[in-house]
């Protein structure tokens, strides 16, 4: 189905207010400017494989009104895209319209040429990655390049200081060999579900029940698994479909990765906005940001190496916290809180909300 964005020729572009709701529930959203049948059949086909709404657009101003997503124009207006300074992404026609569109892109910096239908498939791949990430939530992997290095605890900390700072955040355990974050964190979990149950469903839900079924630990969302039980690794499909919700549903998500190369990095990579791993001083990576985790300080030169964000150490406050189940209580303490900060790992209140 299209939602139809009509501007008569002749009258005046629709107030904001007037316009349909193109951005509801945070649902990936591309615009094509066209009136012709044959494409925008076509491009209504392809965007519904990639689960993304798409919006007619017949008069080009209406662009100007703050439509999100990609934008692509029919070979039948197109040339108003190469006099304006309106937005381009893609140029969309039938085979025949190749030489009009490729003399148009070349005047378009980084406008692509989509000829359908045998383009068809490299479209569906280029809107279904665009809709993957479409979500605003700001996104940082903790990875560890040791154990007993206090990664999960670094990460459910650097979520509830985004929570503490406003923004909507969530924890999510992606590692392989976990069991649980629970026993980690606090000795009595919250209310909610689970990988157990996500696996179980298909990780069928929406960015706002998945925001409203996680547990919350002082308000920050968790997924995890319920019990310390062996588990399979997660299936791709249920990995992107959990990540594309989560950067929808929340602010700021952060991903407890586990150590060395997680198995699924490459899809994970496609979310990341920052990755950034926990290391002491015998195992600094030689790429990368790092947080110093369990040391005071940097005993050695890391020229060519990886960047140091500072330290993070595992102070008696902090243990003894964990071990009453009470990590969220080091929040009090304000030196904990100013080298959380200073690691600049925690996004900006306005820039999610922007």
């Amino acid at each position: 189905m299209i939602t139809k964005l009509d501007n008569p020729v002749g009258t005046l572009a629709p107030e904001p207010s007037q316009l349909p709701d193109i951005n509801r529930g945070n649902e990936p959203v591309c615009t094509i400017v066209s009136n012709d049948p044959k494409i925008i059949e076509i491009c209504a086909t392809i965007a519904v494989g990639a689960a993304v709404r798409i919006i007619q657009c017949t008069e080009p101003a209406s662009l100007s009104l703050g439509i999100a997503g990609p934008v692509l124009w029919g070979s039948d207006m197109a040339i108003v895209a190469g006099h304006q300074n309106y937005s381009v992404d893609v140029l969309v026609g039938l085979e025949p319209d190749a030489s009009h569109l490729w003399a148009l892109a070349s005047r378009i910096p980084k406008a692509r040429v989509a000829l359908l239908p045998s383009a068809g498939q490299w479209l569906g791949e280029y809107l279904g990655l665009w809709a993957m990430r479409a979500g605003h939530g700001h996104t940082l992997a903790v990875s560890a390049t040791a154990g007993g290095l206090g990664t999960t605890t670094l990460a459910m900390l650097l979520a509830h200081a985004g929570t503490l700072s406003g923004l909507r955040s969530v924890l999510i355990d992606l590692d392989p060999h976990s069991q649980s974050l629970w026993p980690c964190i606090t000795t009595r979990a919250p209310v909610g579900v689970g990988w157990e149950e996500l696996v179980k469903s298909g990780g069928a839900l929406a960015a706002h029940q998945l925001a409203e079924t996680l547990p919350k630990l002082r308000e920050t969302s968790v997924l995890t698994w319920s019990q310390a039980n062996e588990h399979e690794v997660l299936e791709e499909q249920l990995l992107i479909r959990l990540l594309a919700a989560a950067r929808q549903g929340f602010d700021f998500v952060v991903l407890d990765t586990g150590r060395a190369v997680h198995p699924q990095q490459e899809i994970i990579n496609q979310f990341l906005d920052r990755h950034v791993f926990a290391a002491n001083n015998t195992t600094i990576p030689k790429t990368g940001e790092t947080v110093l985790c369990g040391e005071s300080r940097l005993r050695r030169s890391t020229e060519d190496h990886a960047q140091i964000l500072g330290s993070f150490p595992l102070n008696s406050r902090i243990i003894k916290a964990t071990g009453r189940g009470e990590l969220l209580d080091c929040f009090k303490s304000r030196t904990l809180r100013q080298g959380l900060a200073d690691f600049c790992l925690i996004p900006q209140v306005q820039e999610q909300r922007s």
